[in-house]
């Protein structure tokens, strides 16, 4: 098994590639570029950058992940998501290093009522779950040394994700309250159900991925499934905020992109291999919110 030592993370001043960043410095020599620095779809100054830095591991997680922006802007979409992520997958075999790729729930149908196993056939319905579908075929195609790992419903500290949004309407709300206004309940969709998953776990699930040197496709999604109406209530519940909601259906709250009505994973292949780390999303929530919730209050402005 190969000792990793050196690695490169796309996207570091994202979502997730800040974790990543920050969490996995410890025990790696962790550096890591964004689109200021090199563009992904410039593919000869991506390989020369990538050769020249020498990375055991590439951690892929630039992409475009605006459901809605990606449904209007589809050549772009597949630009990034699938062209940009082969030519980080060609710079790879260039350099000898793995590549982790991050991908989706939407690369399913949404129709089934059972959570979703990497056996299950992808019939992506939207531009973003195709293009980020076609990465993945372009990633396997291309570098033998992948591991692709499929997230759903992604929140953390950075960025903008649901629970950010919901404690800054919730926030919103109470003021107005205060204040002697009549505010309607928020309005939550009640028929999409997936798996809300942290950051902070993706990147120690990510961490087992590299120890153990695997390869190929995973689901890394938080255990258990809600709906957005339950999660938001949840977040509320945790973090004491007596915030009106009110659950409305799919065709209640439109969107220019169709978001799957079910779309939860199961971690199989980790499971069958005991590796799977990915705790209960309800757990995770309380942890998230016990460790950033007060902070991130405080930063909301109206």
């Amino acid at each position: 098994m190969m000792a990793y030592r050196k690695i490169l993370v796309t996207g570091c001043r994202g979502q997730l590639g800040r974790d990543l960043i920050r969490m996995l410095e410890n025990s790696f020599q962790v550096s890591g570029i964004d689109i200021e620095d090199i563009d992904i779809l410039d593919s000869r100054r991506l390989e020369t950058f990538i050769l020249k830095a020498a990375p055991d591991v590439v951690i892929h997680t630039a992409a475009y992940t605006d459901v809605d922006g990606c449904e209007s802007n589809p050549e772009l979409a597949m630009a990034v998501n699938c062209a940009g992520a082969e030519n980080v997958a060609r710079a790879c075999r260039a350099a000898k290093a793995k590549m982790i790729l991050y991908s989706t729930d939407y690369v399913f149908d949404g129709l089934s009522a059972t959570p979703y196993t990497e056996d299950d056939i992808p019939a992506p319905q939207t531009i973003y779950g195709k293009s980020k579908w076609e990465g993945e075929r372009a990633v396997s195609r291309t570098i033998e040394n992948n591991a692709i790992l499929r997230i759903a419903w992604v929140y953390g500290y950075h960025g903008k994700n649901f629970v950010k949004t919901m404690m800054k309407l919730g926030k919103k709300q109470i003021h107005a309250r205060k204040n002697g206004e009549n505010p309607p309940p928020l309005k939550i969709v009640d028929d999409q159900f997936g798996n809300p998953t942290w950051t902070e776990d993706v990147v120690r699930q990510t961490q087992i991925v590299l120890e153990n040197d695997l390869t190929g496709v995973y689901h890394a999604s938080s255990e258990g499934t809600v709906s957005w109406y339950q999660f938001a209530s949840d977040i509320f519940r945790l973090l004491n905020m007596p915030v009106r909601l009110a659950p409305c259906s799919t065709e209640e709250y439109p969107r220019p992109a169709p978001r799957p009505r079910y779309s939860s994973l199961e971690n199989a292949a980790l499971k069958k291999l005991g590796l799977n780390l990915m705790p209960h999303y309800d757990k995770s929530l309380e942890n998230f919110l016990n460790s950033y919730g007060a902070r991130l209050l405080n930063e909301i402005t109206d």
